[in-house]
């Protein structure tokens, strides 16, 4: 009786970690339009420089923010917004990949290429890490979090 008593609240509890381990829902998908809502992280410049930044969108200066459009055929365009114009006249359009918690989004025209970890996923919610170095010896990190529209 102990052994099984034992064997049920072992399994109780490896039950509860799983379900609170992961923040993705197991339905969630990152097909859809998703609205930048914050972003945080900072800057090191080639010359020693740091700047860190703390952001709500769409910010109090002219409303800017900006959208991501997940089709499921691997496609998404990107659209950035002001008070000034409803939708950006100029779009950039990208592929993407997912591989485990890897978002790659390549440009159409080859010029940039992308690369964030899913940080969580869920029906409403999106949050996505960058971190790297540019040529120039630049090394940032950034976390976006979006909403689902």
């Amino acid at each position: 009786m102990k052994k099984l008593f034992l064997i049920a609240a072992s399994l109780f509890a490896a039950v509860s970690f799983s379900a609170c381990s992961d923040d993705n829902d197991s339905d969630a998908s990152i097909v859809g339009t998703w609205m930048i809502t914050h972003s945080e992280g900072w800057v090191i410049y080639s010359d020693g420089s740091r700047d860190d930044f703390n952001d709500d969108y769409p910010n109090d200066i002219d409303s800017y923010y900006w959208t991501y459009s997940f089709d499921d055929n691997g496609a998404c365009v990107e659209k950035s917004y002001t008070d000034h114009a409803t939708d950006d006249d100029h779009p950039t359009y990208f592929t993407y990949t997912i591989s485990g918690k890897t978002l790659t989004l390549k440009e159409s025209n080859g010029a940039f290429q992308y690369v964030f970890e899913i940080q969580s996923l869920t029906s409403q919610s999106l949050i996505l890490f960058e971190k790297g170095e540019k040529d120039d010896g630049e090394k940032f990190e950034y976390t976006y979090t979006y909403k689902k529209i």
